[in-house]
């Protein structure tokens, strides 16, 4: 299982420079794996309450990914 993490706690960055980050990391990521010759499709998404990006074979398991990443991210921050 393959997963990343960029934290970059509390830093006060501008709003451009914080969406700027955010895109270029999942604009990455999709440019690495649209490379691999997968013979079977898969499912993205781009969570909205958090920047990011979720990959998985079929969209029932990205749903559950969603789920225990939305928990996770939230607990760590302290919310919902």
């Amino acid at each position: 299982m393959t997963r990343f993490v960029v934290d970059l706690g509390d830093l006060d960055l501008p709003e451009d420079t914080r969406m700027s980050i955010a895109q270029d990391l999942q604009k990455t990521a999709l440019a690495h794996i649209a490379r691999i010759k997968f013979k079977d499709p898969f499912a993205i998404k781009f969570p909205k309450d958090w920047w990011g990006l979720i990959v998985r074979p079929d969209i029932g398991n990205l749903l559950e990914a969603e789920g225990v990443l939305q928990k996770n991210i939230f607990s760590a921050r302290g919310t919902r």
